[in-house]
């Protein structure tokens, strides 16, 4: 458990990058001491992941695509029908401890788009990195760094603003407050994308009827063979299309496929 975040002399690991240590199908869930989620990917791909950062005592925020958890250039969110680019004016992993870096994040919309929504737009950002990190959870050398991202107007909501932590060794990024909570890691096999998410949900719920259905729903053979459909369709058509700004949603038989496997649809009450 990480019980603050302050400088010091970081020990060199060597670090493969998360995508090649991690097959299609397999998931990284960091947890608390309860052995609660508290963030997690799932790979989809070489260069696609789903990634869902938990909140305190409720269910789940949605699920975000990306191809890197640390400013990622590509990212979308079906929930939200978002597709996007990222293109930043500098680099923000040149950063040191102790420095900050102004960038412009340009984001590009991919199609899906809705009419009359503007393709293209620019965000002015400052990266701040506080802390390098290195610690042992669950027998794993995680090595990560402390960093707040600020906009340029006052009371800005964007999603991309805040203290972060960036387990560098996983590619995962979560919120500052709850990477001080990191007790445990997590690595397995799910199903399919919304698998992992249902696991994810299952553990998580803070209602237990819905936690006890979407248990029960995950070991019928019906929920199984439809996580395969969703894995050989949707996950594959992302593997594949993802890196080339394309996303499901746009095809009605791929949609189906993944609301087919939405856990709030299958345990609706």
């Amino acid at each position: 458990m990480i019980t603050r975040f302050a400088p010091f002399v970081l020990i060199a690991f060597i670090c493969t990058p998360a995508s090649a240590q991690e097959a299609p199908g397999d998931y990284i869930l960091l947890l608390d001491e309860q052995n609660r989620p508290l963030a997690g990917s799932y790979r989809i791909g070489p260069d696609v992941k789903m990634t869902i950062q938990g909140r305190e005592d409720g269910l789940p925020r949605n699920p975000v695509y990306l191809d890197r958890a640390f400013f990622p250039t590509r990212e979308a969110e079906m929930l939200a029908f978002y597709n996007a680019r990222h293109a930043y004016s500098s680099d923000p992993a040149a950063v040191d401890v102790g420095g900050e870096m102004r960038i412009v994040d340009t984001e590009t919309l991919q199609p899906p788009l809705f009419k009359d929504q503007k393709p293209e737009r620019e965000k002015a950002l400052k990266v701040k990195v506080s802390a390098r990190l290195a610690f042992e959870v669950s027998g794993y050398k995680l090595v990560g760094k402390a960093y707040t991202v600020e906009g340029a107007e006052l009371g800005d909501e964007d999603r991309r603003l805040g203290d972060f932590f960036h387990v560098e060794t996983f590619d995962i990024v979560l919120y500052a407050q709850a990477a001080r909570k990191i007790g445990a890691v997590e690595i397995g096999k799910a199903l399919s994308s919304s698998d992992f998410e249902a696991l994810f949900v299952e553990r998580t719920s803070p209602i237990p009827d819905f936690t006890k259905c979407v248990s029960e729903k995950r070991k019928t053979p019906e929920y199984k063979a439809l996580a395969e459909k969703q894995r050989a369709l949707v996950d594959a058509f992302l593997a594949k299309n993802f890196p080339a700004g394309q996303a499901f949603w746009g095809d009605t038989a791929l949609y189906e496929a993944n609301f087919a496997m939405n856990i709030y649809s299958l345990c609706p009450n």
